[in-house]
């Protein structure tokens, strides 16, 4: 079942890119990336659309340049599989 999410982008300060995911009703989920190549590899594993996935690597670009700043980005519909491709699991962390 899909529910709209909305993703905020943070480079950490020992350079990750960190992601938030939450949705109303729900656990907020986080996932913690090496580099927004890696999200952007995630997000087409999950099949996202092209416009979808420009939209989610411009937010995780903004974030990878401007350290400690948060990005938000568009409400994106997601699934269960499409949230594991792109590194959140519900509860706890991955580093992918």
């Amino acid at each position: 079942m899909d529910m709209t999410y909305r993703l905020a982008f943070i480079r950490t300060t020992d350079g990750y890119l960190k992601v938030f995911a939450s949705a109303k009703g729900q656990a907020s989920l986080t996932a913690i990336h090496v580099n927004p190549d890696v999200l952007m590899a995630g997000a087409r594993l999950a099949n996202l659309p092209e416009l979808e996935i420009a939209t989610l690597n411009s937010a995780a670009e903004r974030a990878w340049l401007e350290e400690a700043v948060d990005v938000c980005c568009e409400a994106v519909e997601l699934n269960a599989d499409q949230l594991k491709s792109l590194g959140f699991i519900e509860g706890g962390r991955r580093l992918a």
